[in-house]
């Protein structure tokens, strides 16, 4: 089962690069460590669509944030996430699972936040990139199905509306 979920985890990290829409990278073309410090940590939401529908181990849902400064290698960050209520994203052909920070994580993103405005106070260079991702493990409850079709959805505000990271994404399960 660990292999199956090693090659499910690398399958979303290869095609997520190629399933990511146009008008997501339109709209994140202006983020930069200022909008990630005017992040509200408890408004950041993770949407998560499986078909066939499959559970989701509770725990095991994560948000990386991978952040890169030229001349210096990428600093990771890992948020735990946990199942969520509210307006999730409209969508009339998938349920959506929703996922928020988890207390760990809120306070995770929260150390984050003061980190990058303290570089930002002593003139630190500035990041040259970030990453988000979202990791979790099905629960097949038996035999796997032969693929899994993955939507990702991620709010970082409300005013802002959801964005689509991961637009159904066929990923082959190996037994």
């Amino acid at each position: 089962m660990k292999r199956t979920l090693l090659i499910l985890a690398a399958c979303l990290a290869l095609s997520a690069c190629a399933s990511i829409p146009l008008g997501t990278l339109w709209k994140l073309r202006g983020f930069d460590e200022n909008t990630l410090v005017q992040l509200e940590p408890s408004d950041l939401r993770a949407a998560l669509s499986l078909a066939p529908a499959v559970a989701v181990e509770p725990g095991s849902v994560q948000l990386s944030l991978e952040l890169d400064r030229e001349g210096a290698g990428p600093e990771s960050h890992a948020f735990g996430l946990e199942p969520a209520t509210g307006p999730g994203p409209v969508d009339r052909e998938r349920r959506y699972s929703l996922w928020q920070l988890d207390a760990a994580g809120l306070k995770a993103l929260a150390s984050v936040q003061r980190q990058l405005r303290a570089a930002q106070a002593g003139n630190a260079q500035a990041y040259s990139g970030a990453t988000f991702s979202v990791a979790f493990q099905p629960d097949f409850q038996g035999d796997p199905p032969d693929a899994l079709q993955v939507s990702v959805q991620l709010l970082l505000a409300p005013e802002d509306g959801w964005l689509l990271l991961l637009d159904e994404a066929e990923l082959p399960i190996t037994r």
